[in-house]
């Protein structure tokens, strides 16, 4: 079980709800209240329940930058903007979500340096590449490296669940548009260079090890303002247990969007669902003095 430490709380849930599933179908996680925590999770559901095996869209590829990227003289957003990225039932509805498990001002800010060295810590003793740190990460961060020390807030915005599928919203205020640009192109490279990871996770199959494969997803529509940087996670025992993963900057400003499911939820309604968010993101009101 990955634990983590656990920032300043509003009202008495633990942070680590948020995380729920980060690798998705790797191991079933009992813990009072909260069935998943950390970066291991469900796995011994049945196969009947999930959809055929699904090629993934064919595509452009992604641009990890902005065609007009949005630059102020201090930072555009605070991480509370954040906030306004929050979704309402009718919203998630598309991606046959209903239940709002965690809801808007729940938590507090955390920092990335209060939560990514413990993730990146168990993620390197299961036999995680630092290189692909990203993977186990449930809000915009790199577990393992300088990323992982920095001290900029980070935001659990909203979780939905209904049975197996999830949606959830993070983010991240970055102290300048040029540092959260580098991180997205920073993203972008990982996804490319960690076609797949080997962890020594016992599956519900009896192996001793979990093949995790990551592909990058092709190229969704984004407002001018907007970079988007998107992966799809596949653990064992194949593309019936999937996330896909999106990172949308503008400005200072970079909200993950992640939708976890058994097959059931498709690459093309995330897709549908993250260019809504995208849209919405550049329309966020930038303060003005």
């Amino acid at each position: 079980m990955i634990e983590v430490p656990t920032p300043p709380r509003k009202r008495g849930l633990r942070w680590w709800g948020w995380a729920l599933i980060a690798l998705g179908a790797l191991a079933v996680v009992a813990v009072p209240a909260i069935a998943i925590a950390g970066i291991f999770a469900y796995v011994d559901h049945s196969l009947t329940e999930t959809s055929p095996d699904q090629p993934f869209i064919d595509g452009p590829a992604q641009q990890p930058d902005a065609q007009s990227p949005l630059g102020c003289e201090t930072p555009c957003f605070t991480i509370e903007a954040a906030l306004l990225m929050a979704v309402t039932a009718e919203e998630v509805a598309p991606l046959s979500i209903e239940d709002e498990r965690y809801g808007v001002d729940e938590f507090e800010p955390a920092s990335v340096a209060s939560v990514a060295p413990g993730i990146g810590e168990k993620w390197l003793g299961v036999g995680g590449d630092a290189e692909c740190a990203f993977v186990p990460a449930n809000a915009p961060f790199i577990a393992v490296g300088a990323d992982s020390q920095s001290d900029d807030p980070i935001l659990w915005i909203q979780t939905w669940e209904t049975d197996d599928e999830v949606m959830d919203l993070a983010a991240r205020s970055f102290a300048t548009t040029e540092a959260a640009t580098q991180f997205m192109l920073d993203l972008h490279e990982r996804v490319v260079n960690c076609p797949w990871q080997d962890l020594d996770i016992p599956t519900a199959g009896g192996l001793d090890s979990s093949l995790v494969q990551i592909t990058p997803q092709a190229a969704i529509e984004v407002p001018p303002e907007v970079a988007a940087v998107g992966w799809t996670r596949e653990g064992t025992p194949g593309p019936r247990w999937r996330s896909y993963t999106w990172d949308l900057q503008r400005g200072n400003l970079v909200l993950q969007v992640r939708v976890l499911t058994d097959g059931r939820i498709l690459e093309q309604d995330v897709a549908q669902y993250t260019e809504l968010l995208a849209q919405r993101l550049a329309t966020l009101p930038v303060p003005t003095e």
